[in-house]
C-alpha cells in the first residue's frame, strides 16, 4: 500500500468513526441499544470502532491489523453470547468468566485467548462509553497463563515438513509458503504485497514489506531463489488485473488455505499455523549463520529478545555440552 493509500484509509477510518461519534448522546445511545437487542454484530462493531478510534491510545494510527482482530474478537463474543441466552446489556456477573472458559474448552493457544478477551473486554468499554449499559463482565477476568516457555508456543514447521506441503502446493500457495518459510513474512504482510513491491530481477531480488514489527515504513524482505522462481511461475498464470500478489484479501482466508494444504499434505497445522512458517524462517538463518542478528534482520524484530525464541529452536535436539564427559 502507497503512503498515499493509507492516508486516504486512515482519513476514511477517522471520518466514519468520528461521525458516529459526533451523534447526539441519546442517538448514539439508542443505536447501541438496538444493536445490543437485534445482535447487530455490525453495528456493535461500528461502535466499538469508533470507541478504539476516538478514545484508544493508538487513535486513527491504529492497525487494520488491529481492527481485523478486535472485529473477529466481537464477533465471537457475540456468537457465544446470544444462543446462550446472555443479555449483552444485562450480562450477570459470572458471566465474563463463562466465555473465557469457554475459548479454554475449545483448546485455543492461551494468546488467542487473551486476544478475544481484550475484543470482548473493548466491546463493553464502547457500550459503557455509547450510555448503553454500566455493565462490566469482563473487570475482573484473567485468561489462565501459559505454562509453556516462548519456544514451546509455536514450533517451526521443519525442512522435511516445508519440502512436503510445496509439493502438494498449487502455485499460488506455493508463493505463501516460501513467503513465509523463507522470507519471514508475516500473514498481514503478504497479503499486502503487491506486484509493484516485486523486485524480481536486481542482483538481490527482494520485495517492499510493510507491516507490524516494520515501524509502519517499507523495508525489503531478501527472496530466496526458489521463491523468485515460484512467484514468477504463479505471475504467469494469475489474474492480470489484480495489483496484489495473492488473490486471498484477508488473514483468516490465508490460513484457511494452509489449514487446508496441510490437511492434504499430512503435515500437522495445529500449534504452529501461519506463523510457524515465519519461525522456519528464523530458525533456518540461525542454524545456517549462528548469528542470531542475521535473524533479528530478517524477521524485522525490534527487540533481539524477541529473535533469541530462534536459538531454541536451532538448539533442539542438538546434544549436551558434557554428554560424552
Amino acid at each position: 500500500m502507497s503512503r498515499l493509500e493509507i492516508v486516504a484509509a486512515h482519513l476514511d477510518l477517522a471520518g466514519r468513526t468520528e461521525r458516529l461519534a459526533r451523534l447526539e448522546p441519546d442517538e448514539l445511545r439508542r443505536r447501541a441499544v438496538v444493536a445490543c437487542r437485534d445482535g447487530d454484530e455490525a453495528e456493535l462493531w461500528a461502535i466499538t470502532e469508533a470507541f478504539l478510534v476516538t478514545r484508544g491510545r493508538k487513535g486513527a494510527r491504529v492497525s487494520e491489523r488491529t481492527l481485523e482482530t478486535y472485529q473477529d474478537s466481537v464477533q465471537t463474543f457475540v456468537r457465544w453470547a446470544l444462543p446462550g441466552g446472555v443479555q449483552l446489556l444485562r450480562p450477570r456477573a459470572a458471566e465474563g468468566f463463562s466465555f473465557v472458559r469457554h475459548l479454554e474448552a475449545l483448546k485455543l493457544m492461551p494468546s488467542s485467548v487473551q486476544v478475544r478477551l481484550s475484543g470482548a473486554r473493548t466491546l463493553y468499554a464502547a457500550l459503557r462509553w455509547a450510555g448503553a449499559t454500566e455493565a462490566n463482565p469482563f473487570a475482573d477476568v484473567k485468561a489462565a497463563r501459559d505454562p509453556r516457555a516462548s519456544h514451546e508456543k509455536r514450533s517451526p514447521y521443519t525442512d522435511t515438513e516445508v519440502n512436503t506441503l510445496l509439493a502438494a502446493a498449487d502455485p499460488q500457495e506455493r508463493v505463501l509458503l516460501l513467503l513465509a518459510a523463507d522470507s519471514g513474512l508475516r500473514n498481514s504482510e503478504m497479503t499486502d504485497v503487491r506486484r509493484a513491491d516485486l523486485r524480481l530481477d536486481e542482483e538481490h531480488p527482494h520485495v517492499q514489506v510493510r507491516g507490524k514489527g516494520r515501524g509502519g515504513w517499507s523495508e525489503s524482505a531478501p527472496l530466496s531463489g526458489r521463491g523468485v522462481t515460484a512467484i514468477k511461475q504463479w505471475l504467469a498464470i494469475a489474474p492480470a488485473d489484480n495489483e496484489f500478489l495473492l488473490t486471498w484479501r484477508t488473514r483468516k482466508s490465508t490460513r484457511l488455505r494452509l489449514l487446508h494444504l496441510c490437511e492434504r499434505a499430512g503435515v500437522r497445522y495445529e500449534g504452529r499455523e501461519v506463523h510457524g512458517l515465519r519461525h522456519t524462517a528464523g530458525t533456518r538463518t540461525y542454524q545456517q549463520t549462528g548469528d542470531i542478528m542475521e535473524a533479528k534482520d530478517l524477521l524485522c524484530h525490534r527487540d533481539i529478545t524477541s529473535t533469541q525464541v530462534y536459538v531454541q529452536y536451532a538448539r533442539r535436539g542438538k546434544k549436551a555440552a558434557n554428554r560424552d564427559w
